[in-house]
């Protein structure tokens, strides 16, 4: 499984004695291929999201928060 994460360019982002966590993001067709191709490891229960999308911050937002941060630090 752990060849698999690293074919289709996904994230391990936790290991138990029977759990793995994965990060995996693409295209549908990408994610049905990766589902797909676990099954043959009996894999009991798998979670998927839909599209997530994260606003750009524009320029003027990005100083700020940098300048904020700074600021705390100091």
């Amino acid at each position: 499984i752990v060849e698999l994460v690293n074919i289709f360019e996904g994230k391990i982002l936790g290991v138990g004695p029977e759990a793995l966590s994965v990060s995996l993001d693409g295209s549908p067709e990408k994610l049905n291929d990766f589902s797909e191709l676990l099954k043959q490891y009996g894999i009991i229960e798998s979670q998927r999201t839909g599209r997530v999308a994260l606003p750009k911050l524009d320029r003027t937002a990005r100083v700020r928060a940098v300048k904020e941060t700074k600021g705390k630090a100091s």
